[in-house]
């Protein structure tokens, strides 16, 4: 009987996979842009509409999440260009 059980390989459980669902709720907080007036986040992802208000916890469809990752990261590419024409100085633009 003891032989038996050694022998047993014990039960393994796969975790599951959750399937995408385009919506699904998920939490998200706008982030407060500094220097500028703080004006909500309006959307949309085909034809449907959203408004998100900045630094208010939200649950949002997680097919908006990713479009306003996407407007963050753009925001702070646009905002490093900015930063690196104005370090130049009176360079002309042409030279940089």
């Amino acid at each position: 009987m003891s032989n038996e059980k050694k022998n047993e390989k014990p039960e393994v459980k796969e975790p599951e996979v959750k399937a995408y669902d385009p919506n699904e709720l998920v939490d998200y907080m706008a982030p407060l842009m500094p220097g500028t007036r703080q004006r909500d986040i309006f959307g949309a992802v085909n034809g449907e509409t959203f408004c998100v208000k900045r630094g208010v916890p939200v649950k949002i469809k997680r097919k908006f999440l990713s479009d306003l990752r996407n407007a963050e990261a753009q925001q702070v590419a646009a905002y490093r260009a900015m930063v690196q024409i104005q370090s130049q100085g009176s360079k002309p633009t042409a030279n940089m």
